[in-house]
């Protein structure tokens, strides 16, 4: 596969996450119809549950991937190792003779 076709799926992956999480968002905010609706398999609420659900989730998602990141972040400052090299020649000898 060449990098622009590979691009280009990743661009559609990305818009139609953003899209699915944006009209999840539109829809789970209908509450007034779970209230009033009495059926017990409606197709709307059922939606709606979906919806929800999924908002649910990314916000799940979110809070978990930018906990990951921070302890990351934490960690790799914690241990840091300095490798100091000496290296053993005229020149290098002659620089610290004169520091």
């Amino acid at each position: 596969m060449s990098k622009e076709f590979k691009r280009a799926i990743n661009i559609i992956i990305v818009a139609f996450i953003c899209c699915t999480l944006l009209l999840s968002s539109i829809v789970s905010q209908d509450e007034h119809h779970l209230e009033t609706c009495h059926d017990d398999d409606c197709i709307v609420c059922n939606i709606i549950k979906i919806a929800q659900t999924i908002i649910s989730l990314s916000i799940a998602i979110i809070i978990i991937v930018a906990i990951g990141f921070l302890t990351h972040y934490f960690l790799s400052r914690l241990y840091k190792v300095e490798k100091k090299f000496v290296y053993i020649s005229l020149v290098s000898q002659k620089v610290q003779l004169n520091e």
